[in-house]
């Protein structure tokens, strides 16, 4: 059933209309740590000329192309060498998809995305974000201008079904009624030990608004899967650390400011290069066989399984890949991928990013390594290697 059939509000958690622009660049502008952002996005340019500009923009838009855009443009410059894509004829320029992608970096997944559709002139996605990501008040008025839209975290059992029903409605209000795209990560958080994996809970999610869980509840939203790479993961160290507590006490707990710190390390770390492949939307010839099945739980699966082909099947392998898996099994077996001085520039990442970190055995080390391995092996498994 859509939004406007079950009359759901979604004023708390959808981004900014064009007339809320203004108020919200004002806000911002009261804020120390925003004009800190702009002089790192525009470094030589005059403050009061950036302020200028800012307070001419009337579109959420306008921001993006003004403001966001220069930000993504100064990430790329600084800390990657090169983003590129494949598969992006993939997109109809005309057309609304659903794009889930499997989820490394909290800030540049999305950001990297948008900025490649800006490049090609295809509109730009409107984005999941977890309120616990808006830690301060200014970040939500930033997100919102730049068309984020939040997916509560800390929903009590109680209410969960209420805020999954109004956050699907939503999801399918922007792609069917309004023809604007949504993107989502393939499950809550980051991927932490290359294991990209399509959460069921997600899916369950996606049709929850419809009037029932049938081939159109999912053809509708065109699906269209992506997948990211990293060369060099910027917070490979951290996801390691937290890989191992979970491992030697069962549990990880996370510092005050942790995901705050993860973002600035995301944004400001070296990534090397940096591969973003569009799959194809999955239509109903592609959904049919599994509603041949009358078993749900079996359906969630199999779509869930269908959108984690492709962003295995096209996720870009890259030298280290290759290292880890050699390093981690104590082999050769690719060797003639990679060269020594890729294998030492990787050995130096890794004790960089384990540095400040202090186990007691190699398993520390092993966590890392699983992280950059992973992918090559999620190919192995599935045959598409």
């Amino acid at each position: 059933m859509l939004a406007e059939e079950k009359k759901l509000n979604f004023d708390e958690i959808r981004p900014f209309k064009d007339e809320e622009v203004k108020e919200a660049i004002e806000r911002l502008l009261t804020q120390p740590s925003f004009h800190t952002a702009l002089r790192y996005i525009f470094p030589a340019s005059n403050p009061e000329s950036t302020i200028d500009t800012l307070r001419n923009i009337e579109s959420v838009d306008e921001f993006q192309g003004k403001i966001i855009s220069h930000a993504v443009s100064a990430i790329i410059r600084a800390s990657t060498k090169g983003l590129k894509s494949k598969g992006i004829e993939n997109i109809a320029k005309d057309k609304a998809y659903l794009f889930i992608s499997n989820h490394r970096d909290i800030v540049l997944d999305s950001a990297f995305l948008n900025y490649l559709f800006f490049i090609e002139q295809i509109p730009t996605t409107r984005i999941a974000i977890g309120n616990n990501l808006l830690q301060k008040p200014w970040i939500q008025d930033l997100v919102k201008l730049n068309k984020n839209f939040i997916v509560h975290r800390d929903v009590h059992a109680r209410q969960a079904y209420d805020f999954s029903m109004r956050l699907s409605a939503y999801i399918r209000e922007s792609i069917i009624s309004e023809n604007i795209s949504v993107w989502i990560a393939q499950r809550e958080g980051r991927t932490k030990n290359g294991i990209d994996q399509t959460h069921a809970g997600l899916i369950k999610m996606f049709a929850i608004a419809a009037e029932r869980l049938n081939i159109d509840a999912f053809a509708d939203l065109n699906i269209l899967p992506v997948s990211i790479s990293y060369e060099f993961e910027p917070c490979a160290g951290a996801k390691a650390w937290e890989n191992y507590n979970k491992l030697i006490n069962g549990k990880y707990e996370k510092l005050p400011g942790e995901d705050l710190n993860s973002m600035k390390n995301g944004i400001a770390l070296p990534k090397g290069r940096v591969q973003f492949t569009f799959g194809k939307a999955i239509d109903k010839s592609d959904l049919n066989d599994l509603f041949l099945n009358t078993n749900k739980n079996e359906i969630i699966k199999g779509v869930a399984n269908l959108i984690d082909l492709q962003i295995i099947k096209n996720y870009q392998l890259f030298p280290n890949n290759y290292i880890a898996y050699d390093l981690l099994n104590k082999t050769n077996n690719y060797i003639n991928k990679y060269s020594e001085i890729e294998l030492e520039d990787f050995k130096r990442h890794m004790n960089q990013q384990l540095l400040h970190f202090e186990a007691e055995d190699d398993m520390l080390q092993k966590c890392f390594l699983e992280i950059y391995s992973n992918p090559l092996v999620n190919k192995i498994n599935n045959n598409l290697y």
